[in-house]
């Protein structure tokens, strides 16, 4: 077989981060008495700026988690504190343990062949409880997290250790995941190769490739076995 062991990402591939996250989000706004209709729009505009810099090695994992709410309640007049907030939503989204369709029957199929480790740069106490409450975490052979192993999604340290992990070269893994840069671009960095996950039809920028595209995670069963 041409592939030994498989990486997936997690958010918008196998979960679905965004329902999840608009949960907990609003959970956190009723919680906080902050009832304005945009709240979710404008507490994620801040969220993506932190995420984008912790790609770009601005920002650590452990500020990302009270940045966000720090920028989010200074511009928006909010007197919180925004390390108790960001603590407490980190216990709500780490309750979101929503699959995406098909998912589970995807990592399955797989499973039962070669070993599937899980890829991600999300935070540690809320990655290990969403997949704890999952139904596929006795299917996966780990998770590799990048606050525990001190290097974000492009950065080819996390594909290494993901591979040290499974025992296998660069070139007996297939990376799946939606993220142009943290996924793809990511496994472009660490000579693996990529399966994009675009079921909106997007393009890939200059100076990132894919092995393939798909816009059904269906399709990647197929892709990953042959």
């Amino acid at each position: 077989m041409r592939y030994s062991g498989i990486l997936f990402d997690i958010d918008d591939t196998l979960f679905d981060f965004q329902a999840g996250n608009r949960n907990a989000v609003n959970a956190l706004m009723d919680e906080i008495g902050y009832h304005h209709p945009d709240r979710y729009e404008q507490y994620e505009a801040e969220n993506l700026a932190c995420w984008a810099e912790l790609e770009q090695g601005k920002l650590t994992q452990d500020a990302l988690r009270a940045e966000r709410f720090r920028r989010f309640y200074a511009r928006y007049g909010i007197d919180r504190d925004p390390q108790r907030d960001g603590d407490r939503f980190v216990e709500l989204l780490g309750g979101q343990s929503i699959l995406l369709p098909h998912a589970e029957d995807v990592v399955r199929a797989i499973a039962k062949v070669k070993p599937v480790l899980l890829l991600t740069n999300g935070i540690t106490q809320v990655q290990k409880r969403r997949l704890a409450l999952s139904p596929i975490r006795d299917a996966v052979s780990g998770m590799v997290i990048s606050q525990e192993e001190g290097a974000a999604k492009p950065n080819p340290k996390l594909f290494d250790r993901a591979l040290k992990r499974l025992g296998i070269a660069r070139g007996a893994a297939l990376m799946i995941g939606d993220g142009i840069n943290s996924d793809i671009r990511g496994a472009n960095n660490a000579g693996i190769d990529a399966c994009w996950y675009n079921p909106d039809g997007r393009a890939l920028p200059a100076g990132v490739h894919a092995e393939y595209v798909i816009s059904d995670i269906r399709q990647c069963v197929e892709i990953a076995l042959r």
